[in-house]
């Protein structure tokens, strides 16, 4: 037998009324049944396919392929894909982005592995959106996170690796606990950040059943679920999940009386008159020191930071690619302290990395437009475990946003357990709206609140796209880039007409944004690898002229702070600009790049050119590639007059205009060692150029 329309939990369309004739027919009305039999038990379904997204294999495609099949069922039962939840458009926006932080990866088998956890996610909204409209599910609800609370805690006590703690060492505890789950792919077991974090997401929604729900045997099993939680949470010592506990606590605890509000003052003076009395100079070397224990998280992350920054910078549309932060981080954005991060450390910085800054808005989206209806839900509705539900949900939400401020788990596989509580969400909010009043008593239709934010992007992208020239081909040029320099690094020798192309795309957006040092530096990269030493030199040059301006400030955003608070001079700019070089060169021995920073430093700024030579032999030593680009740089340093001919060369090419119609313009000749200041008048004139060159060689002779 077919539901009727009024069954909660599937909203059929009527048997008769509508229909074309083939629709009544045997064979339809038995696929019928088939397909809501496969919706009523979606969950079901989706549980199964779940570990194959969460864990890429092989049958991977098939599982996908199933959760796809479930949902033509439902449409054929239901006669329509979907229920309407308020974060429909969010998660389209966020699903096309996630296409195009496809496109952009340099690392496809990486990106892979995130598109299946974001689909993944998405399936799990939408199956618990679909599979929660049932009265009696819903009354089930409670009893079966609790009962997931105590799994998730079971499967950290023994699937973590405990010897990665760091701030107490407490072998009685935790030599006894056993490693019995452990990753199918890698083999290792789980970081304690990372299950410490899913544990401060989850553990609200046990906590507000504890405090809301009037259900006497539910508030003993959800007490027990958050005394458990949080032993485990502690054992994890993990400061982030830390945080974000305390973010929910206080938020549960201000829903339950709002007087609690009055602690956010009392802590925020208490914090204030601790760092009074302790001396704001000895937190500052202490939060910034190496020696201490917060001052290493600090730093790292402000270092970190920095060059999460500097890639959305320059690819703010498409992002860097799905997954490829450690990738990308270490080949082109190396900093001074980190080594090859998995991750930005900080969940909003992930995102706009992962799906560039429209999928940041539509994430950002997703979170307030279910906010926003969870708050409704919570107005109208009077039972108690429904608001219990809400609040313990939003509390999670609220956990998962502040602990990702330190922290993120989104590019790991427990980021699913936003998705499960964005689900409920929306499932509840759905449940508590259908007694609200009628669509057509509303003013605007429902499609225009849920695509308003949509146009709002639209609005603020296009004029950017307008006024910033640089802004869409630097993003394409440095996706290029990545792509085809990663290609050669690796042996696989892109095609000289590939280089040559990206070469002159770099060259235009290097005259737009003449101060991005990165531009530079991927222009000399590319031309070293085309054989064009002297030309990728220069390129390289431009950028030490715009990183010698403030090095410090640039890649090392916690040195610069520290001097700042103490009122502390530093070295040179170059000899800083060296210091920061010299840590790409001890990390990443084999690119030649990072010598010929050094070398052109000390070569052209510093008047030492014995100890640029000693640089570039230095790689040489370690077989540092493109070796030809040392070798070349070598020896055009062993015939100084040559050298300073080319030097003058490569201005006039890239100067000339400049040359033709300034005042007066000084060129710096290197020979021997002693630098010569030329001055050149402005008479000159295109066709006196031949004879302009034979005189700087004379001089130079």
């Amino acid at each position: 037998m077919i539901p009727k329309r009024n069954d909660p939990i599937d909203d059929y369309p009527d048997s008769s009324e509508g229909r074309p004739p083939w629709a009544s027919t045997g064979l339809w009305l038995t696929l019928q049944r088939f397909a809501g039999w496969v919706a009523q038990h979606e969950l079901w379904i989706l549980a199964a396919a779940a570990p194959f997204l969460l864990f890429p294999s092989r049958w991977t495609v098939l599982a996908f392929s199933v959760i796809v099949a479930s949902w033509l069922c439902r449409w054929i039962a239901q006669g329509r894909l979907s229920v309407p939840t308020p974060g429909d458009a969010p998660i389209a926006l966020l699903l096309f982005t996630t296409a195009i932080g496809l496109y952009a990866s340099v690392d496809p088998s990486s990106s892979l592995a995130g598109l299946w956890r974001i689909v993944l996610g998405v399936a799990v909204f939408y199956g618990l959106a679909h599979g929660l409209r049932s009265e009696a599910r819903r009354r089930w609800l409670p009893i079966v996170l609790i009962f997931c609370s105590l799994a998730l805690a079971l499967v950290t006590l023994i699937g973590t690796e405990w010897a990665s703690v760091r701030l107490l060492r407490l072998p009685q505890i935790y030599e006894h606990l056993p490693r019995w789950i452990r990753d199918i792919q890698d083999q290792n077991a789980f970081h304690p950040r990372i299950m410490g974090m899913a544990l401060a997401t989850w553990l609200p929604i046990p906590l507000a059943l504890l405090l809301f729900s009037r259900n006497k045997r539910q508030r003993a099993w959800a007490g027990l679920a958050v005394l458990v939680m949080g032993l485990t949470l502690l054992l994890t010592q993990s400061l982030q999940a830390t945080v974000g506990v305390a973010c929910a606590v206080l938020f549960l605890a201000v829903c339950w009386n709002r007087r609690f509000l009055l602690t956010v003052p009392l802590l925020l003076g208490a914090l204030l008159l601790g760092l009074r009395m302790y001396g704001p100079q000895q937190a500052a070397k202490a939060l910034l020191s190496l020696d201490h224990p917060l001052g290493i998280a600090v730093v790292l992350r402000l270092d970190m930071w920095s060059r999460a920054l500097a890639m959305i910078h320059d690819m703010p549309y498409t992002g860097i690619g799905l997954d490829t932060f450690p990738v990308i981080q270490s080949q082109f954005y190396p900093g001074v302290m980190i080594g090859p991060e998995p991750h930005a450390h900080n969940l909003f910085l992930q995102l706009a990395l992962d799906l560039g800054l429209p999928g940041l808005f539509a994430f950002l989206w997703l979170l307030v437009s279910l906010g926003y209806a969870a708050f409704n839900a919570y107005r109208k509705c009077s039972e108690p475990d429904t608001r219990a539900l809400l609040l313990g949900a939003v509390g999670g939400a609220v956990s998962y946003v502040a602990s990702g401020l330190l922290d993120t788990i989104w590019t790991a596989k427990p980021s699913v357990l936003l998705w499960f509580i964005l689900g409920l969400f929306a499932a509840v909010s759905a449940a508590v709206a259908r007694s609200d009043e009628p669509r057509a008593s509303r003013r605007l239709p429902a499609w225009v609140h849920r695509t308003t934010p949509l146009f709002l992007l639209l609005v603020l992208l296009i004029p950017g796209l307008l006024v910033t020239r640089a802004g869409p081909a630097l993003n394409l040029a440095t996706v290029r880039a990545h792509k085809l320099l990663l290609s050669a690094q690796a042996g696989q020798g892109p095609s000289r007409q590939a280089l040559s192309s990206l070469a002159e795309e770099l060259t235009e957006v290097a005259r737009v944004d003449v101060d991005n040092a990165h531009v530079h530096s991927l222009l000399g990269r590319v031309l070293a690898w085309q054989g064009e030493y002297a030309a990728a030199i220069e390129a390289f040059h431009t950028r030490v002229q715009i990183d010698g301006k403030n090095a410090t400030a640039r890649y090392d955003p916690s040195e610069s702070l520290r001097r700042r608070l103490l009122a502390q001079g530093g070295p040179d700019q170059w000899e800083d600009t060296v210091r920061i070089y010299s840590q790409w060169t001890s990390r990443f021995p084999q690119r030649a790049e990072h010598y010929v920073l050094i070398a052109l430093v000390r070569d052209r700024h510093q008047d030492n050119p014995r100890g640029a030579a000693a640089v570039l032999n230095s790689g040489i030593e370690r077989g540092a590639e493109p070796q030809g680009l040392l070798l070349y740089y070598l020896e055009t340093m062993q015939k100084p007059a040559e050298a300073a001919v080319s030097r003058i060369v490569s201005r006039l090419h890239s100067d000339k205009n400049t040359l033709l119609t300034e005042p007066r313009t000084t060129a710096t000749l290197h020979v021997h060692g002693f630098q010569q200041r030329q001055s050149f008048s402005t008479f000159l004139l295109p066709k006196s150029y031949p004879l302009f060159m034979l005189i700087c060689y004379t001089i130079a002779k």
